[in-house]
This record gives C-alpha cells, sequence and structure tokens, in this order.
C-alpha cells in the first residue's frame, strides 16, 4: 500500500478506544458521529433489549458498549440506518471477487471488525474502507484504519482483495455498507 498525498481524504486517528466512531466518521469522510450521540444509541438499544432488568446501573454499564468507549456491531448499524444505508454481513463461503465489486454504485464502503490481541484478552477493532469511483477509472480504495499515522490508498484492487481475504483467514468479520435501505 502507498501512502496518499494527492488527495485530501478524510482520516480521524484512534483515539481511546473509539475506533467505532472513527470508522463510521472515516466512512462518511467527515465527522457525522460523535460520542453523545453514539451513546444515546447504545442506551436506546440496551432499553429495548432489557426493559425487564433496566435499572439506573444500565446507564453505566451497557451491553452496546465498554467502558472505554468501544461500541458493538449494533450501535453501528442503528447510526448507519439513520443515514439511510443498510449493512450485509459478507458470507465467507462466497468468493469475495464476486460478492464485493467497488464499481458496484450501491456499495458505500465496507467495515472491518478484526481481532486484536494484547496481553491476556483479544478485543476487535473497527475498520472503514472506502472507495472513490471517478468517471470510468478504476476506483481508488482507501485503508482507513484509526491506528495508521495516515490513511493508505491500496495500490489497485487486487490489494484490496488480499488484504480483505487476510481478515477473513484471522478470523475477522466484513460488512458491506449499501446505499438505498428498503
Amino acid at each position: 500500500m502507498e501512502v496518499t498525498k494527492k488527495r485530501m481524504v478524510y482520516h480521524e486517528r484512534q483515539r481511546l478506544y473509539f475506533c467505532g466512531q472513527h470508522t463510521l466518521n472515516n466512512l462518511f469522510q467527515d465527522k457525522v458521529f460523535t460520542k453523545e450521540q453514539l451513546d444515546n444509541i447504545a442506551l436506546k438499544l440496551a432499553e429495548k433489549t432489557s426493559l425487564e432488568i433496566w435499572t439506573w446501573s444500565s446507564y453505566f454499564v451497557n451491553p452496546h458498549k465498554s467502558l472505554l468507549g468501544n461500541y458493538d456491531v449494533n450501535v453501528l448499524e442503528m447510526a448507519l440506518r439513520e443515514k439511510d444505508l443498510e449493512v450485509k454481513w459478507f458470507d465467507v463461503r462466497k468468493d469475495i471477487r464476486s460478492v464485493i465489486q467497488f464499481a458496484d454504485k450501491s456499495l458505500f464502503g465496507l467495515i472491518l471488525n478484526i481481532p486484536s490481541s494484547r496481553y491476556f484478552w483479544t478485543s476487535y477493532h473497527w475498520i472503514a474502507i472506502k472507495h472513490f469511483q471517478y468517471n470510468e477509472e478504476p476506483a481508488e480504495v482507501y485503508n482507513l484504519d484509526s491506528k495508521l499515522y495516515l490513511p493508505e490508498k491500496f495500490e489497485n484492487l487486487e490489494k484490496v482483495y488480499k488484504f480483505l481475504e487476510f481478515v477473513l483467514y484471522k478470523s475477522g468479520n466484513i460488512l458491506l455498507v449499501k446505499k438505498g435501505v428498503e
């Protein structure tokens, strides 16, 4: 992957454990979601899923986010639905090159969830992969991992597919974010 200097690509860097927020903002190429907005979504989800056990402590211990700010997939999916986008989980039994088509005008981007081992535990890290299509030229695809110092432009689509295959090999997940929620 080569580091891009050619185009201005919006890229939020990692701060604490807010990779879910950074991933969404990197995908939208702007500061669209705040911590407060995502916390409210997590709170709504907790209220919905646990009405019978809802207590004051639910404000502090939420099954949809960690104390340090890491949001689960339900929060990201609901935030995307609020922006009229849908999320489709990649089926690992399918061929990645036939399912993920960067020329598809309904593809908004990809969200990856990859395992990250530290000391005695494994946590997961959210990453945005965003493509830009200009006329009939091949799509420019960027890795917008918030842990990167700068966004990284993939040299070509084959490099993107190899990266995505590696994510799946490491037991990660790929979510396709599509326009046009029905």
